[in-house]
Protein backbone atom coordinates (compact mmCIF):
# COMPACT_ATOMS: atom_id res chain seq x y z
CA UNK A 1 0.00 0.00 0.00
CA UNK A 2 1.14 3.81 -0.61
CA UNK A 3 2.89 5.37 2.51
CA UNK A 4 0.36 7.04 4.89
CA UNK A 5 2.49 9.43 5.80
CA UNK A 6 2.85 11.44 2.88
CA UNK A 7 0.76 13.89 2.09
CA UNK A 8 -0.88 14.19 -1.45
CA UNK A 9 -1.39 17.22 -3.41
CA UNK A 10 -2.18 17.13 -7.09
CA UNK A 11 0.57 17.77 -10.16
CA UNK A 12 1.21 21.06 -11.34
CA UNK A 13 -0.55 20.58 -14.67
CA UNK A 14 -3.68 19.62 -12.86
CA UNK A 15 -3.77 22.76 -10.61
CA UNK A 16 -3.35 24.76 -13.66
CA UNK A 17 -6.08 23.03 -15.83
CA UNK A 18 -8.44 23.26 -13.16
CA UNK A 19 -7.38 26.83 -12.08
CA UNK A 20 -8.25 27.69 -15.95
CA UNK A 21 -11.31 26.18 -16.08
CA UNK A 22 -12.26 28.10 -12.77
CA UNK A 23 -11.01 30.97 -14.08
CA UNK A 24 -13.08 30.54 -17.46
CA UNK A 25 -16.45 30.16 -15.32
CA UNK A 26 -16.19 33.20 -13.21
CA UNK A 27 -15.40 35.08 -16.58
CA UNK A 28 -18.02 33.52 -19.00
CA UNK A 29 -21.17 35.25 -16.85
CA UNK A 30 -19.93 38.45 -17.27
CA UNK A 31 -18.91 38.64 -20.43
CA UNK A 32 -22.15 36.95 -21.68
CA UNK A 33 -24.11 39.82 -19.81
CA UNK A 34 -21.93 42.82 -21.84
CA UNK A 35 -22.59 41.13 -25.01
CA UNK A 36 -26.38 40.14 -24.48
CA UNK A 37 -26.55 44.03 -23.33
CA UNK A 38 -24.70 45.20 -26.47
CA UNK A 39 -27.44 43.26 -28.46
CA UNK A 40 -30.32 44.71 -27.07
CA UNK A 41 -28.51 48.52 -27.38
CA UNK A 42 -27.41 47.72 -31.12
CA UNK A 43 -31.17 46.50 -32.02
CA UNK A 44 -33.05 49.38 -29.98
CA UNK A 45 -30.46 51.90 -31.97
CA UNK A 46 -31.39 50.37 -35.59
CA UNK A 47 -35.01 50.49 -34.77
CA UNK A 48 -34.25 53.44 -34.39
CA UNK A 49 -32.67 55.08 -37.17
CA UNK A 50 -34.65 52.84 -39.34
CA UNK A 51 -38.10 54.98 -37.92
CA UNK A 52 -35.41 58.12 -38.38
CA UNK A 53 -36.88 60.60 -41.53
CA UNK A 54 -34.29 62.36 -42.48
CA UNK A 55 -36.03 65.15 -44.44
CA UNK A 56 -37.69 66.11 -40.84
CA UNK A 57 -34.37 65.43 -38.84
CA UNK A 58 -34.02 69.48 -37.98
CA UNK A 59 -37.86 69.19 -36.49
CA UNK A 60 -37.46 67.39 -33.74
CA UNK A 61 -41.46 67.50 -32.61
CA UNK A 62 -42.34 65.59 -36.09
CA UNK A 63 -39.08 62.94 -35.39
CA UNK A 64 -41.02 59.26 -34.82
CA UNK A 65 -38.50 57.59 -33.94
CA UNK A 66 -38.05 59.93 -30.28
CA UNK A 67 -41.51 59.69 -30.20
CA UNK A 68 -40.90 55.47 -30.49
CA UNK A 69 -38.37 56.16 -27.94
CA UNK A 70 -40.06 57.81 -25.54
CA UNK A 71 -43.00 55.68 -25.47
CA UNK A 72 -40.62 52.61 -24.61
CA UNK A 73 -38.93 54.27 -21.88
CA UNK A 74 -42.09 54.89 -20.14
CA UNK A 75 -43.30 51.70 -20.84
CA UNK A 76 -40.92 50.15 -19.36
CA UNK A 77 -41.07 52.39 -16.16
CA UNK A 78 -45.13 51.97 -15.59
CA UNK A 79 -44.14 47.89 -15.71
CA UNK A 80 -42.02 48.36 -13.01
CA UNK A 81 -44.08 50.94 -11.41
CA UNK A 82 -47.14 48.48 -11.19
CA UNK A 83 -44.65 45.64 -9.95
CA UNK A 84 -43.79 47.91 -7.40
CA UNK A 85 -46.77 48.66 -6.33
CA UNK A 86 -48.30 45.06 -6.44
CA UNK A 87 -48.91 43.60 -2.32
CA UNK A 88 -46.71 41.37 -1.46
CA UNK A 89 -49.18 38.05 -1.86
CA UNK A 90 -49.17 38.68 -5.24
CA UNK A 91 -45.38 39.22 -5.62
CA UNK A 92 -44.76 35.40 -4.62
CA UNK A 93 -43.04 34.24 -7.62
CA UNK A 94 -40.79 36.86 -7.70
CA UNK A 95 -40.10 36.85 -4.02
CA UNK A 96 -39.13 33.01 -4.02
CA UNK A 97 -35.57 32.38 -3.01
CA UNK A 98 -33.35 31.19 -6.09
CA UNK A 99 -30.23 29.29 -4.96
CA UNK A 100 -27.66 26.87 -7.10
CA UNK A 101 -26.95 23.74 -4.98
CA UNK A 102 -28.99 21.91 -2.27
CA UNK A 103 -27.24 22.76 0.77
CA UNK A 104 -28.79 26.09 2.13
CA UNK A 105 -26.12 29.09 2.18
CA UNK A 106 -26.52 29.47 5.99
CA UNK A 107 -26.62 26.20 7.19
CA UNK A 108 -24.07 25.07 10.31
CA UNK A 109 -20.34 23.90 9.61
CA UNK A 110 -20.05 20.10 9.70
CA UNK A 111 -19.76 18.58 12.90
CA UNK A 112 -15.67 18.44 14.21
CA UNK A 113 -13.95 15.51 14.28
CA UNK A 114 -14.79 13.30 17.10
CA UNK A 115 -11.42 12.31 19.02
CA UNK A 116 -12.80 8.90 19.36
CA UNK A 117 -12.37 8.51 15.27
CA UNK A 118 -8.70 8.18 16.29
CA UNK A 119 -8.93 5.22 18.75
CA UNK A 120 -6.85 2.07 18.23
CA UNK A 121 -3.74 0.83 16.28
CA UNK A 122 -3.08 2.75 12.62
CA UNK A 123 -3.95 0.69 10.02
CA UNK A 124 -3.07 0.67 5.99
CA UNK A 125 -4.70 1.58 2.97
CA UNK A 126 -5.92 -1.72 2.33
CA UNK A 127 -7.85 -1.78 5.42
CA UNK A 128 -10.36 0.70 4.29
CA UNK A 129 -13.65 -0.62 2.62
CA UNK A 130 -17.19 0.10 2.42
CA UNK A 131 -18.68 1.80 5.44
CA UNK A 132 -15.44 3.43 6.33
CA UNK A 133 -16.00 7.05 7.37
CA UNK A 134 -13.39 9.86 5.47
CA UNK A 135 -12.72 12.56 7.36
CA UNK A 136 -11.31 15.99 5.75
CA UNK A 137 -9.15 18.43 7.70
CA UNK A 138 -12.15 19.83 8.61
CA UNK A 139 -14.67 17.14 9.16
CA UNK A 140 -16.59 14.24 7.59
CA UNK A 141 -16.24 14.20 4.42
CA UNK A 142 -17.86 11.10 2.92
CA UNK A 143 -18.74 7.87 3.68
CA UNK A 144 -17.08 4.53 1.06
CA UNK A 145 -19.19 2.87 -0.57
CA UNK A 146 -16.34 0.61 -2.40
CA UNK A 147 -12.53 0.68 -3.80
CA UNK A 148 -11.19 1.02 -7.46
CA UNK A 149 -8.42 -0.31 -9.29
CA UNK A 150 -5.70 1.55 -9.32
CA UNK A 151 -5.62 3.87 -12.97
CA UNK A 152 -4.71 7.13 -14.83
CA UNK A 153 -6.48 10.78 -14.49
CA UNK A 154 -5.07 14.08 -15.55
CA UNK A 155 -2.33 11.68 -16.75
CA UNK A 156 -0.85 10.88 -13.61
CA UNK A 157 -0.92 7.30 -12.21
CA UNK A 158 -3.01 6.40 -8.80
CA UNK A 159 -2.68 2.72 -7.10
CA UNK A 160 -6.35 3.15 -6.35
CA UNK A 161 -9.62 5.14 -5.58
CA UNK A 162 -12.16 5.26 -2.68
CA UNK A 163 -16.15 5.52 -4.42
CA UNK A 164 -17.41 7.41 -1.49
CA UNK A 165 -21.15 9.05 -1.35
CA UNK A 166 -20.48 12.95 0.16
CA UNK A 167 -21.79 14.17 4.12
CA UNK A 168 -22.55 17.54 4.64
CA UNK A 169 -23.30 19.05 0.77
CA UNK A 170 -20.08 16.97 -0.40
CA UNK A 171 -21.00 16.04 -3.71
CA UNK A 172 -23.17 12.39 -3.86
CA UNK A 173 -20.17 10.84 -5.91
CA UNK A 174 -16.42 11.04 -5.08
CA UNK A 175 -13.61 9.17 -6.74
CA UNK A 176 -10.71 10.12 -3.43
CA UNK A 177 -7.19 8.73 -4.95
CA UNK A 178 -5.83 6.67 -2.17
CA UNK A 179 -2.71 8.93 -2.15
CA UNK A 180 -5.44 10.96 -0.44
CA UNK A 181 -5.08 9.05 2.59
CA UNK A 182 -2.91 9.98 5.56
CA UNK A 183 -4.07 7.51 8.35
CA UNK A 184 -6.67 4.79 8.78
CA UNK A 185 -7.90 3.53 12.16
CA UNK A 186 -9.69 0.25 11.36
CA UNK A 187 -11.25 0.05 15.04
CA UNK A 188 -13.42 2.96 14.58
CA UNK A 189 -13.14 2.39 10.54
CA UNK A 190 -12.46 6.20 9.92
CA UNK A 191 -9.61 7.25 7.29
CA UNK A 192 -8.22 10.59 7.41
CA UNK A 193 -7.72 12.48 4.21
CA UNK A 194 -5.00 15.78 3.70
CA UNK A 195 -7.28 18.21 2.17
CA UNK A 196 -9.97 20.26 3.29
CA UNK A 197 -13.15 19.48 2.50
CA UNK A 198 -14.10 21.94 -0.10
CA UNK A 199 -10.93 20.73 -2.38
CA UNK A 200 -12.95 17.85 -3.87
CA UNK A 201 -14.55 19.56 -6.48
CA UNK A 202 -11.43 21.80 -7.57
CA UNK A 203 -9.55 18.40 -7.60
CA UNK A 204 -11.66 16.84 -10.30
CA UNK A 205 -12.51 13.95 -7.92
CA UNK A 206 -16.65 14.66 -8.34
CA UNK A 207 -15.40 12.77 -11.69
CA UNK A 208 -14.98 9.44 -12.20
CA UNK A 209 -11.21 8.66 -13.26
CA UNK A 210 -10.44 8.60 -16.88
CA UNK A 211 -9.98 4.93 -17.13
CA UNK A 212 -13.41 4.38 -15.91
CA UNK A 213 -15.50 6.94 -16.82
CA UNK A 214 -17.99 6.60 -18.84
CA UNK A 215 -17.88 9.43 -21.35
CA UNK A 216 -14.93 10.74 -23.23
CA UNK A 217 -11.41 11.53 -21.75
CA UNK A 218 -10.49 15.18 -20.35
CA UNK A 219 -9.51 16.95 -22.65
CA UNK A 220 -5.47 17.50 -21.86
CA UNK A 221 -4.42 21.45 -22.34
CA UNK A 222 -0.58 21.62 -23.35
CA UNK A 223 1.66 23.23 -20.84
Amino acid sequence: PPTLNRPYRPHGDVMDARTKQLLMSSLAVPIGAVIVTLAVIIVIGEMLLALADVAKAQESLDRWELWFALGLALLVILGIAFVASRPREALATLNKEVVIGSRPFFDPPPPPVDVRARTGPLGASSDIGEGYTLFAQNGALATVLGTLPGGTDYGKRFAGFLYAKGLHGASDELWIPIEAVIAVYPETQCAFLSIKGDETEHFGWDKPPETIRRGPNRIQEPI
